[in-house]
């Protein structure tokens, strides 16, 4: 093999290192704490489904998903971003008897890839035109929020981006990624969403909902 080529070969390497903490600059946060309880349109929010409003529990603000009906609801946020991108939102819920809920994330607008924790599977899954592309075992803890964070990033002239998924509950532990999956498919500017299922007939909320994008420049293909 030529040197030039495992020059390539080491550069792509370096590149596809998960991101840290400073390669990222926020491009849009929500906590609901400067909201009104019982709003039901939040600032910066496109609701596409669903009762979701603005709830005050134990002096903290969410958004809340009603308990009922039991089907996937979602929305809307943050701005379109045509190049890196990392989105992550915080969920809450509680299970009753066997039954759980369902929660998501996503980013690139409906045709982009989502993040979904399969609680009655116990599997976190990535997701791209509502098919599975990669998976690992993670166990939901009722009651505990959860986070989810999912990204994107560039890391070839040629187009080709990786994209990276992790779940922890509590704090941030900054884990290792749970899925990581490659693709030379060329991502959307759509906007990133967050969902969720109630099917525990248990009302969910959302909280700290985040969109990051870093200095690299989009891909122009």
């Amino acid at each position: 093999m030529k040197p030039t080529n495992l020059l390539h070969i080491a550069l792509i390497s370096i590149c596809i290192q998960p991101a840290t903490g400073a390669d990222w600059k926020p491009a849009y946060s929500n906590n609901f704490s400067a909201e009104k309880v019982g709003e039901d349109e939040p600032e910066g929010l496109l609701i596409l489904d669903g009762s979701f409003e603005v709830a005050e529990t134990d002096g903290n603000k969410s958004l809340m998903l009603p308990a009922e009906p039991l089907e996937e609801f979602g929305f809307l946020f943050g701005p379109r971003i045509p190049g890196d991108l990392a989105v992550q939102c915080g969920f809450l819920s509680e299970r009753k008897g066997r039954r759980t809920p369902t929660f998501s994330i996503a980013l690139g607008g409906v045709t982009g890839f989502r993040l979904k924790l399969n609680t009655p599977h116990r599997k976190l899954q990535l997701l791209k035109d509502k098919k599975v592309v990669a998976e690992t075992s993670f166990i939901w803890k009722s009651g505990e929020w959860l986070t989810l964070r999912l990204e994107r990033r560039n890391i070839t002239k040629e187009g080709n981006w990786q994209i990276l998924a992790r779940a922890w509950h509590g704090e941030d532990s900054q884990a290792e990624w749970s899925l990581k999956h490659m693709t030379t498919a060329k991502q959307s500017a759509g906007k990133c969403s967050a969902w969720a299922a109630p099917y525990s007939t248990e009302a969910i909320y959302f909280d700290d909902i985040k969109v990051f994008s870093t200095l690299i420049a989009p891909n122009s293909q």
